[in-house]
């Protein structure tokens, strides 16, 4: 299965007994979840691209109630660290 929702599918007809997705796939399926591990995902960016318009949107959005909201009910993501700035030469 390719995605989370076609792995679901799997599941819930019996095709597959289990499969590596995210907890908000499984939720929205009505499937129990089991974590197996967690992982930091980061945006790698050239300093000049920061300052494009969509990128200050993106950076925009991540600080609104509304995106923690969201991820609040999907369940399994931490956007606590979302929309920091690391800088490395």
């Amino acid at each position: 299965c390719l995605t989370g929702p076609e792995l679901a599918a799997a599941i819930r007809t019996g095709r597959a007994d289990c499969g590596i997705a995210t907890r908000a796939a499984a939720r929205a399926a009505g499937l129990e979840f089991v974590s197996l591990a967690w992982e930091n995902f980061d945006l790698l960016m050239r300093q000049r691209t920061y300052f494009q318009p969509s990128i200050q949107a993106l950076i925009r959005l991540m600080a609104q109630d509304s995106f923690a909201q969201r991820a609040a009910e999907l369940t399994g993501y931490d956007t606590s660290p979302a929309g920091q700035v690391r800088f490395f030469h």
